[in-house]
């Protein structure tokens, strides 16, 4: 019997999640039961919290350092989501894998739910709650009490970190859906990301549509239009001001999701 034979076992489920727990149960597995939950921590501390080490020990302001953190979060951690994300559908489809899973009693909009889940989980724990938590205390001991970095204030902006991978999370599992190779799912997801602080791009946003600075998860973690990062203004315990671009990242990400199972659903095998 295969491993993953080995973890389907009979569901009396119906509807909708028929199959879920089955399929959580898989994908979990696939994190914690092998080597990627400790690659994706390690990889983690060392790009996000090596890095604000260096620009401490180079003495660096400790609230530019946590810009610098942020600014990481918000440029190089997506590339995490979005690879895992394209992987766990394009990699099943191309494989037949998911052919087969689906041969089971496993509804269509379980089996994204299920990667949705267990990608989301695992990305929260690598990358945002273990890299967030030595970042706090690399800036708390750094600051000496000089910065006003409250927990419950950098616990805020880890959110604001975790909404953001959430968003690219979601768009590439929709991508994935629509698109057979990784080039177009990489690609756009990527011109998303960086489109926001890239200068040359985002002067013309700036000119021509200002607008997509409220729509789009840019504001969260970057200094865009010279107006600070959300996450900047909840670890310092400010107010925020505007909360426009966190809902519509909110929603962003519900769109993506049941866009996917949509197109999902129509997929032939």
């Amino acid at each position: 019997m295969s491993a993953n034979e080995s973890l389907l076992v009979p569901s009396h489920s119906r509807g909708w999640s028929m199959g879920l727990s089955n399929m959580l149960g898989k994908e979990l597995s696939a994190w914690y039961r092998t080597r990627r939950w400790w690659v994706q921590s390690l990889v983690a501390l060392l790009l996000m919290n090596v890095t604000l080490a260096l620009n401490l020990k180079d003495g660096q302001r400790v609230d530019l350092a946590g810009m610098n953190f942020l600014v990481m979060a918000a440029l190089c951690v997506p590339f995490a989501a979005i690879s895992l994300a394209q992987h766990s559908i394009l990699g099943e489809r191309h494989s037949g894998t998911a052919a087969w899973v689906l041969s089971k009693p496993l509804r269509r909009p379980a089996f994204i739910l299920a990667k949705l889940i267990a990608h989301g989980l695992g990305l929260l724990l690598a990358w945002v709650v273990l890299p967030g938590v030595v970042a706090y205390f690399q800036l708390a001991a750094a600051s000496k009490g000089q910065l006003s970095l409250s927990a419950i204030g950098w616990t805020a902006a880890m959110g604001l970190y975790y909404l953001n991978l959430l968003f690219y999370l979601t768009l590439a599992l929709m991508l994935a859906t629509f698109f057979n190779g990784r080039g177009p799912v990489l690609g756009i997801s990527l011109v998303v990301a960086w489109s926001g602080p890239m200068q040359f791009i985002a002067e013309p946003i700036q000119k021509y549509a200002p607008w997509l600075d409220q729509i789009l998860p840019w504001r969260l973690l970057m200094d865009v239009g010279r107006e600070g990062p959300l996450a900047g203004y909840l670890a310092l315990g400010q107010s925020l001001p505007t909360v426009v671009p966190i809902i519509a990242t909110v929603l962003w990400c519900v769109l993506f999701v049941g866009v996917a199972i949509w197109r999902f659903r129509r997929e032939e095998f």
